[in-house]
């Protein structure tokens, strides 16, 4: 494979939204986690909290990597502020990676070039706290007629987990739908996608994206992930693979880890071919030299 160039790269991690700062902590030696929340969980926490992992229906760890206080504005994310206002977390941290990254590599808003850019996303097809806001009542009724029919009672009513609010139909497409986002709002040309590769989403996007370059297919991507699921979705599923470290430590490559912690955030990078770069006088923060 031909060299390919990274001209521009943004962060989206818990207490890193930029680059510089996810470096900091890292020469720190941050620990960037913390205990869910209300704002996490949708309810308390410890509402469904066991007190080891043979307990079913509950998780036994609240311990993760949250985006916590991040603050975007319309005019960051390339967005008008009534659609802004109906953003759910998974397309806002993709719209701001996407905007910071190309304004890294100094060709935001570059009509020219952008129409030969692409876009490949890696995005976990799990539910979001908004698009349970469409789906969870559809659960909920099926959930309460097997109830009534199994007590005999008509009028028994379940209680809603959390509370609703208004929600887009758009929040339901938690797939493709935000590199297509990312596309329409920043002018990308060429080929925009999501994929799901599980952990490996990220180094997948990056490899497809180097192809589409050493192909002459596009002359600019954009190449990400984002990880923005419902908290109490991957806690469940989590404790149910029982991943999580039971002595709360989890470090790779040291043999006192005994599982993971699950994380929010998201990243890009924006790639280029190696001699197009050059040729350009673009910075060039690192070269992948195959894939």
């Amino acid at each position: 494979m031909s060299k390919i160039a990274v001209i521009g790269l943004s962060t989206l991690f818990p207490g890193a939204s930029t680059p510089e700062a996810f470096w900091q902590n890292l020469v720190d030696n941050q620990d960037s986690t913390s205990d869910a929340t209300l704002a996490q969980m949708g309810v308390d926490p410890h509402l469904l909290l066991a007190s080891d992992s043979r307990e079913s229906d509950k998780y036994y760890c609240m311990r993760g990597g949250y985006i916590r206080d991040a603050e975007f504005t319309p005019e960051q994310l390339g967005v008008n502020q009534e659609d802004f206002d109906h953003l759910d977390d998974l397309n806002k941290w993709s719209l701001y990676v996407a905007h910071e990254a190309l304004n890294d590599s100094g060709y935001l808003g570059n009509t020219n070039i952008l129409k030969r850019c692409g876009i490949i996303l890696g995005n976990l097809s799990f539910p979001t706290k908004s698009s349970n806001q469409l789906f969870v009542p559809l659960y909920h009724q099926i959930l309460n007629r097997a109830i009534v029919d199994l007590m005999g009672d008509e009028s028994f009513v379940l209680p809603r987990f959390s509370e609703s609010r208004p929600t887009r139909p758009e929040a339901g497409l938690i797939a493709g739908y935000p590199a297509g986002l990312i596309g329409d709002t920043f002018g990308l040309g060429a080929t925009r996608f999501a994929l799901d590769a599980a952990c490996a989403s990220s180094l997948y996007s990056t490899k497809l994206a180097c192809d589409f370059l050493a192909t002459g297919t596009a002359d600019l991507m954009l190449a990400g992930a984002v990880s923005a699921a419902d908290p109490m979705f991957v806690n469940m599923g989590f404790s149910i693979f029982q991943a999580y470290p039971e002595n709360g430590i989890s470090a790779p490559l040291d043999r006192r880890s005994q599982g993971l912690f699950a994380g929010e955030g998201a990243g890009m990078l924006v790639l280029k071919r190696y001699e197009d770069a050059l040729r350009d006088g673009d910075t060039i923060h690192a070269t992948i030299l195959g894939g």
